[in-house]
């Protein structure tokens, strides 16, 4: 089995992992942690509900997914869509003069505002940042929303012979009625420049998207060793969170021509709500044994890649894998020996997942 299966394997199984910082150390019963599960999704689902409830999500899809501007062509599309090619025809930024690929912000400074009687947009002159005025949606009667960024750097660097730039710090937001519905901030991002590998030292990036919060930050510890943790939350008290440590084979960046072949290894801490799973991933020993599409045995996987559930400090569940009809299954076992597959707490997410979203479904594909 591929390293890539077996990611996907554990990230199933990510899905339904919890733990409470509350609890003290306890032995559950299976049913307790069975119900412990089952609670946790219930919560995740409400959580995507409130996201899809949120101030960003209503902005995002006005703006991007309803389709209320019908073009010459008689085919409707999209409010954004129709102010984007409205700026392009405008010529304010021609990419392909003397910008190599690279984003354009001093040239594009400028504050750029909406004519809704004239369906253009009007610029003044701005040197601090670059700012669009614009209606949220098609059907206001003022401009009440601004998209505002007011800072860009990157660096240079290459990857396969071709130039390109790597942002280092960025800041915009979006306001719909004078409320921020979106927030990007980028900082603290370095790389160090290779002939064949630029590796990221660290990054910095918070994303708000009304009411959640988003948190992205990577962080070498020393040469050989990186931090990683990705957390996702809301004032409503919903919390998902990933906690990695990687190890790498060498502190030679110089010479990395495959990242997935310079780790050794990887512990991951994932959580969601009330739970949390804790795994350990022996990915130097997957590469060596599956060389030549060699294909790892059940034993092997629950060897190289282990993972168990808690609830605080709790542990309530082993994490197995297993084969069956030549078909990858995780079970969790629980303390009195019974086995089920996780898969069964996820039986209907593809359906509640697609109907909390389903605004968002394009009618042309």
């Amino acid at each position: 089995m591929k390293l890539k299966n077996i990611a996907i394997a554990f990230l199933g199984a990510l899905l339904f992992a919890t733990c409470s910082k509350k609890d003290d150390e306890k032995e559950y019963t299976a049913e307790e942690s069975k119900a412990v599960v089952r609670s946790t999704m219930d919560n995740f689902y409400n959580c995507l509900q409130n996201l899809n409830d949120g101030g960003f999500a209503n902005f995002f899809h006005d703006l991007l997914f309803k389709e209320t501007v019908r073009d010459h062509q008689g085919e409707t599309q999209s409010w954004g869509k129709f102010l984007g090619e409205k700026f392009e025809a405008q010529d304010y930024w021609d990419p392909q003069k003397n910008t190599e690929g690279k984003f354009a912000y001093q040239a594009l400074k400028g504050t750029y505002t909406w004519n809704k009687n004239r369906e253009l947009w009007e610029k003044t002159a701005n040197n601090e940042n670059i700012t669009f005025i614009f209606p949220a949606t098609k059907e206001a009667t003022t401009n009440n929303g601004r998209l505002v960024i007011d800072k860009y750097e990157d660096t240079e660097t290459t990857y396969r012979d071709d130039k390109v730039y790597l942002p280092t710090a960025a800041h915009l937001y979006a306001l719909v009625d004078n409320t921020k519905v979106f927030e990007v901030t980028v900082k603290n991002v370095t790389f160090e420049k290779k002939t064949n590998f630029t590796m990221p030292l660290s990054a910095h990036i918070s994303i708000y998207t009304n009411p959640f919060t988003t948190t992205i930050q990577w962080n070498r510890q020393n040469p050989e060793n990186f931090v990683f943790d990705f957390a996702f939350s809301s004032p409503q008290g919903c919390t998902t969170g990933l906690h990695a440590d990687i190890k790498l084979t060498t502190s030679d960046y110089g010479n990395i021509t495959n990242l997935n072949e310079a780790i050794d290894k990887i512990a991951i801490t994932a959580t969601q709500g009330d739970l949390q799973i804790k795994g350990n991933i022996d990915v130097k020993s997957i590469n060596e044994k599956t060389k030549g599409e060699t294909k790892l045995s059940v034993e092997q996987i629950n060897t190289y890649a282990k993972a168990e559930l808690f609830k605080g400090n709790s542990k309530i569940a082993d994490v197995k894998y297993e084969e069956e009809n030549d078909k990858g299954v995780i079970y969790f076992i629980f303390s009195d020996g019974s086995r089920e597959k996780a898969e069964k707490y996820v039986t209907d997410f593809e359906d509640r997942v697609t109907k909390i979203f389903k605004r968002f479904e394009r009618k042309n594909n």
